[in-house]
């Protein structure tokens, strides 16, 4: 990678995390350009080298985070034919792999699962994807029938919101992930773990 190259990887890298910054501690409204491209040390054209606007920079952050979760839940797709057991470390797998996307950062998590203008398309896309998943376990016998998929994923993203929030504080991923997984085998699961 040539000097010049490498300058301006650099310098896409301290925006990216400058806008992760100020999004999360300002929220998108109260954010100005400025603010971000004072908190990277760069100047204002610099910023308009990488984003074309305030909007293009946060939906560039919004999107990378999306991405994230949707591969995590792609990942999370139950495989039919598990033990209890098998069921309850699989599940355990999937919210951790959640809960590790949903604390890496948490200032991209605030932008993008958090605050108003972007937490709530979040959601809703996440249910939506979540979704898939489970009318695709329920077809297999994974799922309870008398309850619509849809509501068995709502109650997983409120779950993982709530499970987010005390992370964030306690710093106990792997724990939170053995609760959310009993709590999905209880509630959700035909089979249930012991």
């Amino acid at each position: 990678m040539s000097k010049r190259a490498a300058r301006s990887a650099d310098t896409q890298e301290k925006l990216r995390r400058a806008a992760i910054n100020v999004f999360a501690s300002k929220g998108f409204y109260e954010t100005k350009v400025s603010d971000i491209v004072a908190e990277a040390q760069v100047s204002q054209p610099a910023f308009y080298l990488y984003y074309a606007s305030k909007e293009a920079a946060f939906d560039s952050l919004v999107d990378e985070f999306r991405t994230a979760l949707r591969e995590a839940t792609r990942l999370c797709l139950i495989s039919p034919g598990l033990t209890p057991d098998e069921l309850y470390k699989d599940l355990c797998l999937s919210f951790t792999r959640f809960l590790t996307v949903l604390t890496q950062d948490q200032a991209l998590t605030q932008i993008g699962f958090f605050q108003p203008r972007s937490g709530d398309a979040t959601k809703l896309e996440m249910t939506g994807w979540i979704t898939e998943n489970m009318e695709r376990e329920r077809s297999a016998g994974i799922l309870r029938t008398d309850i619509p998929v849809q509501y068995q994923a709502g109650l997983v993203i409120g779950l993982l919101d709530q499970m987010t929030r005390m992370a964030e504080e306690e710093d106990n991923t792997e724990d939170l992930a053995k609760i959310c997984a009993r709590i999905f085998c209880d509630a959700l699961a035909v089979v249930k773990v012991k």
